[in-house]
């Protein structure tokens, strides 16, 4: 399906969010079957705890977590993608707020600092 009807005009690609209590299962099950994913777990939980559940929105892939205001979840616009590379030990924070732009910013942190960046981001955007 294309993104633009007949006239041009943009369509936003779109996802629904996942309750978070699922999100949370689903990388604490990785933790215990496959690899682990421990700062991501808990990373879901202080999302869950600090702040209103619905609040947030999220969806999930293997490593990444998508958070957003939007829901549904735009998937290229005001979006907080967050993965975590459980090799190195890292977080890489992307944050998308336009379609057909690239990100506004990637940075890279150590794996105990995702809590203490994600609250710095929320407070530096306004969400």
């Amino acid at each position: 399906m294309s993104r633009f009807d007949s006239k041009n005009s943009y369509t936003p690609l779109t996802a629904p969010p996942r309750p978070w209590a699922e999100i949370e299962a689903f990388y604490t099950s990785l933790t215990a079957a496959a690899f682990d994913q421990q700062s991501m777990v808990d990373l879901v939980r202080h999302i869950r705890s600090a702040y209103a559940e619905g609040r947030f929105h999220a969806l999930t892939s293997m490593h990444t977590l998508v958070v957003s205001v939007n829901n549904p979840i735009e998937l290229d616009r005001e979006n907080l993608r967050m993965d975590y590379h459980f090799a190195d030990r890292e977080w890489e924070f992307d944050y998308r707020s336009k379609p057909f732009k690239p990100a506004e910013f990637t940075r890279r942190y150590p794996a105990s600092s995702g809590i203490e960046k994600f609250d710095a981001f929320v407070k530096m955007i306004g969400w």
